[in-house]
């Protein structure tokens, strides 16, 4: 159920009643959380290499499976949160806390883009294929600049080789600086922080 990555996570145990319910819903469901959005996955793969998680707060920004977060907590992060707009991402989220006994590190908050980030600022704030939709860049970044400490910073993973000309600008116009890396996993890297 999860990547070798994350070593001996265990999903919950009732976890294809997430995807059945979701499933169920009149209208049909809205089921990108649980699909395996590449350059995420192939950031938290080598998350490791990017950054030292350990003693970190965290935030996982579009959590959808918290395959981000949850390898920062593998990787000894203190405080994990895990944000999202909806509320099925969410609740699968706080199963997988539970069932790998790690609710007293890690913790569920619905997010929407443009407001900050619950509980406080953070030296890091991850996020993997949140920028595919151009129209919600700025309200992104606005979270990102008013939820980073001082000294933080942003790692976004996209798969496109360039990034979307409204992240420069909404990042200059919010005080941060981004910088862009294509990385031979075959993402585009962009950190972002405040400007000096």
């Amino acid at each position: 159920m999860f990547p070798s990555y994350l070593g001996s996570l265990v999903a919950p145990p009732d976890a294809l009643s997430f995807l059945a319910e979701d499933a169920a819903e009149p209208g049909g469901a809205d089921l990108t959380w649980a699909y395996a959005w590449p350059a995420g996955e192939r950031m938290a793969a080598e998350l490791a290499d990017l950054v030292d998680c350990s003693g970190q707060r965290v935030a996982d920004l579009g959590c959808g499976r918290g395959h981000l977060g949850l390898m920062a907590l593998i990787q000894d992060a203190d405080e994990l949160t895990f944000c999202d707009g909806s509320p099925r991402p969410l609740a699968w989220v706080a199963a997988v806390l539970t069932a790998n006994h790690l609710n007293d590190r890690g913790h569920a908050a619905l997010h929407t883009w443009g407001a900050p980030i619950p509980h406080g600022r953070y030296p890091l704030i991850l996020g993997g294929d949140i920028l595919y939709r151009p129209e919600h860049i700025p309200a992104l970044v606005a979270s990102i600049a008013a939820s980073l400490t001082a000294d933080g910073v942003a790692l976004l993973a996209d798969p496109r080789t360039q990034p979307d000309p409204t992240l420069c600008a909404a990042s200059a116009a919010a005080g941060l600086i981004a910088a862009h890396e294509r990385r031979a996993a075959g993402y585009t890297l962009t950190r972002l922080r405040r400007q000096r």
